[in-house]
Order: C-alpha cells, then structure tokens, then sequence
C-alpha cells in the first residue's frame, strides 16, 4: 500500500478525553501512523485542550482562532506546501468553520484531495428540532418569555433551519473532493438537503471505529445502569434518565444508575435525579471499567451520527437500548438481538425494556454475547482499511462517479 501525507483539520484538539470526533481521530491516527503514513494535526483554537496529553501526530494552530481570518488563510496554504500534504481530512465537514479547511491551493497533480466528514446527520437535529429549541432551559421568567416566542416562530425557525444546511452543502460540494458520511442511510438526507447524488463530489459511507479491542472479558457484571456521554440537553437528553429511572428505583432496589460524563447540563441534570435513589455521577473519565461492569447501556439522545458509544459498551458484552431517532443506530444495533431500539421518545416503553433485560439474566447474556461479536464489525482494522482504499480511489487517474 503506498504511504500518504495526511492532515486532520479541526477547530479544536484531537484530545480523546473530549468527544467523540476527538476519540475517532486518535484512533484512525495512530493506527495511520502504524501503517506508515505521515500524519499532521491542525487546529485554530484552544491549544490548551490538549493539555498533558501527547498526540500521535506532529500537531500545528494557526495564528488566529477566527477562522475567517485572513492571516489563517495563508498559513494553512503554506503549511500544505511545507509538508506536502496528499489529504486534508477535514473533521468538521457539517460545520461552517470548516470553511477555512477546504481553502486549498491544488498542485498541478491535483493534491491535496480534501476529504470532508459529516460526524452527523447531515441535517443533524433538523426532524427533532423541537426536542432542542421548545424546551425550558432554566425557570427565567425571561426564559419563560424567549420560550413563548420559539413556540409561535417554530414552523420559521425549522424552515431557516433547512435553508441553511442546504446552503451549507451547496458550498461544501463546491470545495471538497469527496464526502465522507458515517452511514449509507445518510446518502438519502444528502439529496434531501439538495446534493445531486449525480454531480457532487465523491461520496462514501465510513463508519467510525470502536475505541476498545472485542476480547473475552471475564469481570463480574454488577446490577447497575450505565450512562456515558456528554451532559448536554440539546443533543444526549440525558435528563431523560430522571423519568426512566424513577419507573426502575423502586421495583429494583438492588441496581443502580451511574452516568459517567460531564458537560454544561450536569447541575440540572443532578437537581432532577437527587430525590432518586442509588444515582452515582463520576465525572468525565475512561468509560472503559465502566462499560467492564454495567450489564446494561443506556443513551437517550434526540440525534446522534453514529454513536460511538453504542459499539464501545457492545465491545464490553453491555446491552445497549436507544431511542430510534437516528438512521445509523440500525447499522449497530439489531433490534431484539444485541440491543433494543425504541420508538421515540417513548419513556415507558424504554422503562419496560430496561425492565425486561434486569429481570432476565439469561437472556441479557445471550445478548451480551452477541453486542460483543457485533462490535467487532467496527474494529480500526477494517476502517483503516476502508481509509486507505478511499485514499487510493481518490488519488486514481481515473477517478469516476461517486455512486456509493
């Protein structure tokens, strides 16, 4: 396999302490790396996320953290140049402040390809706007009135909303050599968006890898209900745990509920969850000792790209339930035999499956078994093996249609 200058462009760290995009990254880099490839980082903000950890990759920021600013402009172009760079990844694909990333002066031979992700649905939480803009942030009577005026603007706000994802793939098609999505079933809601599947830039379906290694795992699983991710309203809805867990407290006073994360929604979220019992939060922190004990995987989000965190508990025989609120989560879970998926957002619904696996040891294990072999399916292997051919698709002469 021919070796590459590759770029991953963000506008913040690759720490995989702080997101998912940031794990993925690590993961594909020092895999990458092993392979042979040359790998750069580059950001234009908060240098300081990176903190004590070191990256697997030679990492650089550009001088401004606007990213419309001019004097980033030419950094980024000389910064290609210097090293040579084959591919731009560039990691905010769904994002506007991408847009300085795919400013990329191509050599005679047509390099760099710029290679642009959507970490997301591409309308991301357009069919659940509701659940995100027609809900009481804080008791306010300010908020209270802002809340009154996102009711009656609702139907304006949902339709700006479209307009402008598709403004944003408008541009984006224009300036990327290749769109790569984390599910087939995203290849519908580009077109929805306004993409013709026809004349746009390559597209390819690349799922994100699981962060852990699918092996035989022989610690004691404990009565407990686990909750890793974010602790932010607007996108995980981990209040929704208050709710399912108050069906559950009571009629299993031998389990637990732990939620592992942090984030800007965490004090509501422990206001709402302190009159139940046997509720522990532990911060952000490796999920991995908790995925290791926790029989049972809970996510509650209104939308989600891929949810990574789905196949990193599947990896640790954790039965994971989720609401059926985005396309991809039928690519992981199969419904009934590695996990349950459940109507949105059906709160007694999930109480009842939750019920069900706590109740049923032996069943739960048979699922386990098979979450645990399922995961494997994303294992960094076979998507690095799946980058790596992308990359040879794309540096091909004869380069054709995208069909997918």
């Amino acid at each position: 396999m021919k070796t590459y200058r590759i770029a991953f462009t963000y506008a913040s760290p690759f720490n995989p302490q702080y997101g998912g995009v940031e794990r993925v990254t690590d993961l594909l880099c020092r895999e990458l790396v092993s392979r042979g490839h040359r790998v750069f980082y580059l950001h234009h903000r908060n240098p300081e996320l990176y903190g004590s950890f070191l990256p697997p990759a030679e990492v650089s920021f550009c001088p401004n953290a606007d990213y419309n600013a001019e004097e980033n402009v030419f950094f980024y172009h000389r910064f290609l140049r210097e090293n040579g760079v084959d591919f731009v990844i560039n990691q905010a694909g769904n994002f506007g402040d991408s847009r300085l990333y795919l400013n990329v002066e191509k050599s005679a031979s047509g390099f760099p390809k710029t290679i642009s992700v959507l970490h997301a649905n591409p309308g991301l939480n357009y069919e659940h706007l509701n659940k995100e803009l027609l809900r009481l942030r804080n008791n306010a009577l300010s908020e209270k009135s802002k809340l009154l005026a996102r009711w009656l603007l609702f139907p304006y706000l949902k339709s700006l909303y479209l307009e402008r994802r598709i403004q944003h793939f408008q541009e984006l098609c224009r300036k990327t050599d290749c769109i790569a999505l984390l599910s087939p079933s995203h290849i519908a809601e580009l077109a929805r968006l306004g993409v013709d599947l026809e004349t746009s830039p390559l597209i390819r379906p690349i799922p994100d890898p699981c962060s852990y290694r699918v092996e035989a795992r022989s610690a004691e699983k404990k009565k407990r209900l686990l909750f890793v991710g974010r602790l932010d309203a607007g996108q995980k809805a981990p209040e929704r745990l208050a709710p399912i867990w108050r069906r559950l407290c009571r009629r299993f006073p031998d389990w637990e509920l732990v939620v592992v994360g942090d984030g800007r929604d965490r004090a509501a979220l422990e206001r709402k969850l302190r009159r139940l019992p046997r509720v522990i939060f532990v911060g952000r922190q490796d999920p991995a000792k908790y995925y290791e004990s926790a029989p049972i995987f809970c996510m509650t989000s209104n939308y989600e790209g891929f949810g990574m965190v789905l196949t990193e508990a599947m990896a640790f025989g954790c039965v994971p339930l989720a609401f059926d609120s985005f396309p991809s989560l039928r690519d992981i879970v199969d419904e009934g035999r590695d996990g349950f998926i459940i109507p949105p957002f059906d709160i007694d619904t999930y109480a009842e499956q939750c019920a069900f696996l706590m109740e049923n040891e032996n069943i739960r294990s048979v699922m386990a078994a098979a979450a645990g072999k399922k995961s494997g399916k994303f294992q960094i292997e076979g998507i690095v093996d799946r980058w790596e051919a992308l990359f040879s698709e794309l540096a091909s002469p004869s380069l054709g249609q995208n069909q997918s």
